[in-house]
């Protein structure tokens, strides 16, 4: 997850060994898409999920709408092994749209779940090192700073398929909690909330409630 731009469908395609796919385009990812990706050294495959941000095309409202939507329906099936957070460190302030889709993403997981919260910094290319640094140190004693300190570690992508597996094995590590249930999976199917009543919904604010096709998951 993280906002549009932000570099998530980049690293995907570079983990499924296809770097300069979508190159130059100025699309945007409108849909949970997920891709099967085998790993290199041949031990298993993996499937990485790519979700949309906020863009021109689609609202905060929309985004976390069919984001939820996906989760609630996986639910039953699986578990996910974790999520990356993705921030372009190209950005040189902290942009409304950019918190706004952070503080979403906080409740969506919720703090139970922060060891398998991986924050990935992107677009290394286009930042001095000293400054890309900077920036990073600031994210990760401030922005970051709570879930950081509840066990989500941070991590750079590099531009490379072996920098993203690298960050895909991590979360495999010692140091990766017990896969559980996110929290707006757990509000939307066991307790049956409509999507606005959900921390996540709540934390856009009232008007959530246009996405009326979501008010009311079917019980299992």
């Amino acid at each position: 997850m993280g906002p549009a731009g932000s570099g998530k469908t980049t690293f995907i395609n570079h983990a499924v060994g296809s770097p300069d796919a979508g190159r130059g385009s100025t699309s945007f990812t409108k849909e949970v898409r997920p891709v099967r990706c085998p790993h290199p050294h041949g031990v298993r495959s993996f499937i990485l999920v790519d979700t949309p941000g906020c863009n021109p095309s689609m609202t905060d409202f929309h985004v976390l709408g069919e984001i939820a939507l996906w989760l609630a329906g996986i639910y039953e099936k699986n578990k996910l092994n974790g999520m990356l957070y993705f921030h372009p460190i190209s950005d040189h302030v902290i942009r409304e749209r950019t918190s706004r889709n952070y503080n979403v993403f906080k409740e969506l997981y919720g703090k139970d779940n922060c060891k398998n919260v991986i924050f990935v910094t992107t677009m290394w290319d286009d930042v001095w090192e000293e400054v890309g640094s900077e920036r990073e140190q600031d994210l990760q004693s401030d922005f970051w700073r709570a879930m950081i300190g509840l066990g989500s570690p941070t991590h750079r992508f590099e531009g490379t398929t072996e920098s993203a597996w690298k960050i895909v094995n991590s979360l495999f590590d010692s140091r990766t909690a017990e896969r559980r249930p996110l929290q707006i999976q757990r509000e939307l199917v066991d307790a049956y909330l409509p999507l606005h009543q959900t921390a996540a919904g709540g934390a856009r604010g009232a008007t959530i409630n246009r996405l009326s096709f979501l008010s009311s998951v079917p019980k299992q």
